[in-house]
Formats: C-alpha cells, sequence, structure tokens
C-alpha cells in the first residue's frame, strides 16, 4: 500500500466569514466537502492508505469528520505550527521509505493514475507540475531536458521563465530528504526549504500533467470550481428562491432564503443565509442573515 500525507492544517482566511473556525479541507464544493473529493480521487486507484496532517486548534471538527467518514484515514495532529513540511521533517525517522503527499486544499482534474506511474519509475522524488497560463501569480519550476528540477523562481514578472509550476503533489524519498534535513529548522516549508535542497543535490525530478488545478482559497476560485460552465450553482438541499431574485457568478449553499428582487453577483452565499427583498449583493462572501 502506498501512505499519502495530505496537508490540512491551512485556514481558508481570504474566504470569511464563509470559512471562519472551518479547515479550509473541510469546506464544501458542490456540496461535497474537498477532503473527500480528494479521498475519492485516490481511492479508486485502490491501493492509498490517508493520513491527514491537521492543527490541533481544528481537532473537534477532524474528530468528528473521522467518526462519520467511510474512509478509513489517520489523523496527524499539528500543536503548534510547522509549516508545509515541518511535520514530515520532524517524524522523518518513522515515515515511511517513500510516501506521497499533497496539498489538502487543491481540486485536481488530471490522470493520477498516469503521475503516480510515472512517480514510481524514477528513483528520486518527484513533484507534480502543471502549466498555467499566468505563471506570475505562482512559483515557476525551471527544469532540465531529464525533468529534473534545477531552480524555483517565485513569482517571476512574466513567463520568460517557462510556465510550470508545482502540482502541490510529491512523492518524496525518506532516503532523499535524509540527505537535505542537515541544518534545517523547523518549521519549514517545501517551497521555500526542502525542494530547493533537493534541487541543489540533482535529487528532483518533476512531471508535468495535462488538466486543471484549482486552489478554492479565493472568492474567485471558490465559485469557478462550483459553475463547470453554468452562470450559478445553488444547492438542492432546501433553498428557497424567489423567481423574481437575479443571480450571476455566484454559489448559494444549503438552507437559504432568497426573497423577491434580490440581486447576486460575483458572491458566496453561506449555509442558512436568508437574503431580504431588494437587497443588492456583489463581490461578497455572505455567512449570516442580511437585513
Amino acid at each position: 500500500m502506498n501512505e499519502i500525507y495530505l496537508l490540512v492544517g491551512g485556514e481558508a482566511t481570504r474566504l470569511q466569514p464563509l470559512s471562519t473556525g472551518i479547515p479550509k479541507a473541510l469546506l464544501k464544493v458542490r456540496g461535497e466537502k474537498i477532503i473527500d473529493l480528494i479521498i475519492q480521487r485516490f481511492s479508486k486507484l485502490g491501493n492509498f492508505n490517508f493520513n491527514l496532517i491537521c492543527s490541533d486548534k481544528h481537532q473537534k471538527q477532524w474528530l468528528e469528520y473521522k467518526d462519520t467518514s467511510k474512509d478509513d484515514i489517520k489523523l496527524l495532529f499539528e500543536t503548534t505550527k510547522l509549516d508545509t513540511a515541518g511535520y514530515i521533517i520532524q517524524n522523518l525517522n518513522s515515515m515511511p521509505d517513500s510516501f506521497y503527499c499533497m496539498n489538502g486544499d487543491l481540486l485536481l482534474d488530471i490522470d493520477l493514475h498516469e503521475l503516480i506511474v510515472e512517480s514510481t519509475s524514477i528513483p528520486n522524488s518527484l513533484i507534480g507540475s502543471i502549466e498555467v497560463d499566468d505563471p506570475t501569480r505562482y512559483g515557476v519550476l525551471q527544469v532540465t531536458e531529464e525533468n529534473k528540477v534545477a531552480d524555483f523562481i517565485e513569482k517571476p514578472d512574466d513567463d520568460r521563465f517557462g510556465k510550470k509550476i508545482s502540482l502541490g503533489l510529491y512523492h518524496l524519498y525518506k532516503n532523499d530528504l535524509q540527505k537535505i534535513v542537515s541544518g534545517l529548522e523547523i518549521p519549514c516549508s517545501f517551497e521555500q526549504d526542502i525542494f530547493p535542497k533537493l534541487a541543489e543535490q540533482n535529487l528532483l525530478h518533476t512531471y508535468t500533467v495535462t488538466g486543471k488545478m484549482i486552489d478554492v482559497g479565493t472568492l474567485e476560485s471558490y465559485i469557478s470550481s462550483h459553475l463547470n460552465g453554468a452562470n450559478n450553482w445553488i444547492s438542492d438541499n432546501n433553498v428557497s428562491l424567489s423567481n423574481s431574485a437575479k443571480i450571476n457568478n455566484s454559489v448559494v449553499l444549503d438552507n437559504c432564503i432568497i426573497e423577491d428582487e434580490v440581486i447576486i453577483e460575483d458572491s458566496i452565499i453561506s449555509d442558512g443565509s436568508v437574503i431580504k427583498s431588494g437587497s443588492v449583493i456583489k463581490n461578497q462572501i455572505v455567512r449570516t442573515n442580511l437585513l
């Protein structure tokens, strides 16, 4: 069995108040929790054990999730903030010889099987990559002809360094990590600390996939993750929507009441909200009743 460690300690601070008090990975997209969507994709491959690296700040929510989950998952709690790689490095001696690691707040529409097969054919650690239209928002991978990562360029001004960015999914060998941990301080980051050191020692490959990667951490990306080409996504779970309401490029979650002559554009209406007659909501996240 393959072990995969899902990094689910993050909070969607840019999605407040929708995300207030809720781990980012427990937010729902099209009625399903982000973490469930990730686990479902890997479960279809049939050979993964799921380890969730969580913040103890959200221990109650994660224990409740485990109790109700149909999947066999293991919860690993951080008592302090260790950044993306800190837990792995802190517990490196007890990690398996090789394992997968993924940001637990990403939605991937790619051929996972292809990437997994490729990762097992390479003797060193591998970072999945994908090409994007606008690399200036990301850290760009500098890749050799042999598909080894040579360097990382953080948020370049243009695309002259290419358009390949990290997919947020990695296959790591403990032996590789043991070669670069000397001098590392915790907290530490995969992106800022681990991968540059692996690249310096010629220990990091990449495999570029085609498809889509969505980080549902902003108003725009959260809405986009729901739409799939439609104008809106409105939950079919107990939503009362007036015929005179006008909604465009927005998401309406469960148990909402949208009254007469309401206009909603580019917004998220959170679970249980009541939007009173005549309200105009644009570029907002609404969690409580709008009077």
